[in-house]
């Protein structure tokens, strides 16, 4: 049987996965417009090329972004003496701060400072200068007036809630009496495949988590679309999609995929050019989307990634040292990490990770080999605790450090109990990853927690090494699973897609390490190396894969950290505005699609 054709619109072979080195070598200066064999007022020999023939070269009649020669992915250098992680909560909470409610006066409405998403490599372009004293228009605002349908958006790793499928269904994630270790929750999953199956017996998803506090995640995104005119008429139908982040994703992504299908948007009798669902995903959620696309992609009008990590190698740490949840040290041990699924989905295939403190050489760990946990004690549940450090610290200051990490509970002599209730509560917001785990973590308090999650017994350990060697094959074979499936693009029945990424604040690249034996150490996460990103996840593994494309306008970059980012209503906007006009030319409608890219100009 002979091929589909290639509709003419999948000609060009830009891809949104990170520039590579020859990517940024300069290119051939483009013809100037305006030379004389171009001018029609300057007659030029040779035979002119037939109207029909002509190439539409204009940005606007263009479905995927072009390529660039720049990269738009952050300057890197500038965080060569940064040493330590970016508080990502505290920039959460200003982040949630809306802007102020009085307005400046308008000086050709030209902005002051850079927007919350800048332009990139012509992909979103700044609005035109307004006359008069106008104001523009939201982006989100102004795609609000015709988004008709249904839109999901989902959260990502520790990004929904999860109750207790028993009376009164109390919240297990993430009460505050829970975070202050007033009240005791058990989140950790059974090692056993059917302890998955059954999970919704003891807890159930209930929606996305919107907000921790006055930490914004995604409420105002929810007020917004439900205050807007098509919802309030029943054309638009949004849904807050949760999921029960800790098993596996391969069965998040079956849920998915289940849930979409119930939709009217896919119901059979629904027009085919209203088929399909809007998903909004961030992190985690933009992975078991990823699956989704890839196992039906008719499902989907289109998807827009917010923060999706290709890698992140942040999980490292709380799987060997546990996460503290504001004053709770035990709801996320070391033990529970152990046990989610979706820890294991982050983990880079290349095992890159950790560099000589010295000689920068790389040491590649394979994260999806038993022996390699074990040989560099990634995890206490099967290995021996990790090893003291290679290079202790050295002299009195180090002692005084050494000190200080093992009393921490303990108040100097000159504070009041009111100062000392006031930095205990500053620390435990600085350490608090609720929502973004987060990588050096040495303190007596989290040793102590590693060294718990020990097997008891040889038959304990052996049920554990059997748990990951399987928990890594499930995890390995969905990653393959993400991969760009060459029969899709050629079909045309990839969903429009959209990326909204971060890159000025300093995120973990890689770990410095005394040698490959400190790989082992408890103090190997501490020295880390730092490049652009969100705060979680590095601006170039927010790409999508090789191979993928953006649809054209649909590449934005925002000031958000990682758990803010759908907060900025203005880079939403612009992503889903990217991915309707997408849609509307043809892109993922099928080979027919490519006669409706011709109409639609």
């Amino acid at each position: 049987m002979s091929s589909l054709p290639t509709p003419p619109f999948f000609s060009s072979h830009s891809s949104s996965s990170p520039p590579k080195e020859e990517r940024l070598t300069p290119a051939k200066p483009l013809p100037n417009p305006f030379n004389r064999a171009s001018s029609p007022h300057i007659p030029h020999s040779g035979p002119s090329r037939p109207t029909s023939l002509r190439r539409t070269t204009s940005e606007d009649s263009m479905l995927y972004h072009t390529l660039s020669r720049v990269s738009s992915l952050g300057d890197d250098g500038r965080f060569a003496n940064v040493r330590e992680q970016v508080n990502v909560r505290m920039k959460a909470i200003m982040d949630s701060f809306e802007g102020p409610s009085f307005k400046m006066p308008s000086i050709l409405n030209t902005p002051l400072k850079k927007s919350a998403t800048e332009p990139v490599m012509g992909t979103t372009r700044s609005n035109p200068i307004q006359s008069g004293n106008q104001p523009p228009k939201d982006p989100l605002d102004s795609v609000l007036e015709s988004l008709t349908g249904d839109i999901v958006i989902m959260g990502g790793y520790r990004g929904s809630i999860l109750r207790s499928a028993k009376a009164p269904y109390r919240r297990q994630w993430v009460p505050v009496k829970v975070q202050l270790g007033v009240r005791k929750v058990n989140l950790e999953v059974g090692l056993d495949p059917e302890d998955e199956e059954n999970m919704e017996k003891h807890i159930f998803a209930d929606g996305m988590l919107q907000n921790i506090g006055p930490v914004d995640i995604s409420r105002r995104l929810f007020r917004k679309l439900r205050e807007c005119e098509n919802y309030r008429l029943g054309k638009l139908r949004v849904h807050d999609y949760g999921y029960d982040w800790r098993l596996s994703p391969a069965l998040l992504s079956r849920k998915l995929v289940a849930f979409l299908e119930k939709l009217p948007s896919n119901h059979p009798a629904t027009p085919k050019e209203d088929r399909g669902v809007l998903v909004i995903s961030h992190s985690l959620g933009g992975l078991i989307t990823r699956h989704a696309v890839n196992q039906r992609p008719e499902l989907f009008s289109g998807v827009i990634y917010v923060g999706v990590p290709q890698r992140c190698i942040n999980v490292l740490g709380p799987v060997r040292n546990g996460d503290a949840v504001l004053l709770n040290e035990k709801i996320l041990s070391a033990q529970v990490n152990f046990s989610l699924r979706t820890t294991f989905v982050f983990f880079p295939e290349d095992g890159f990770c950790f560099v000589d403190k010295h000689t920068n050489e790389e040491y590649r760990v394979n994260f999806y080999d038993v022996n390699d946990w074990i040989k560099y004690r990634l995890s206490p549940c099967v290995s021996e605790p990790a090893l003291p450090p290679l290079q202790p610290r050295s002299g009195a200051f180090g002692s005084l450090l050494s000190l200080s990490d093992s009393l921490p509970s303990l108040p100097l002599r000159s504070r009041s109990n009111t100062q000392s209730k006031r930095l205990s509560a500053v620390e435990a917001l600085t350490k608090d990853r609720t929502l973004a785990p987060q990588m050096n973590s040495s303190s007596a308090a989290e040793s102590s927690n590693a060294s718990s999650a020990n097997p008891d017994t040889d038959a304990q350990r052996a049920r554990n090494l059997a748990y990951l060697a399987r928990t890594l094959a499930e995890t390995k074979k969905f990653r393959s699973e993400l991969a760009h499936n060459k029969s899709h693009q050629e079909a045309n029945i990839y969903p429009p897609l959209a990326v909204i990424y971060a890159k000025d604040i300093p995120t973990t690249y890689a770990c410095r390490v005394a040698g490959r034996e400190g790989i082992a150490c408890t103090d190997a996460y501490d020295d880390l190396v730092f490049r652009s990103g969100d705060g979680v996840v590095l601006s170039k593994e927010a790409m999508l894969p090789e191979g993928y494309e953006t649809v054209r306008g649909g590449r934005i970059v925002t000031d958000r950290g990682h758990i803010g980012m759908l907060g900025d209503l203005a880079a939403v906007g612009r992503a889903i505005e990217a991915v309707m006009r997408g849609r509307r030319k043809g892109i993922g409608m099928g080979v027919e699609g490519g006669d409706l890219a011709k109409q639609v100009k």
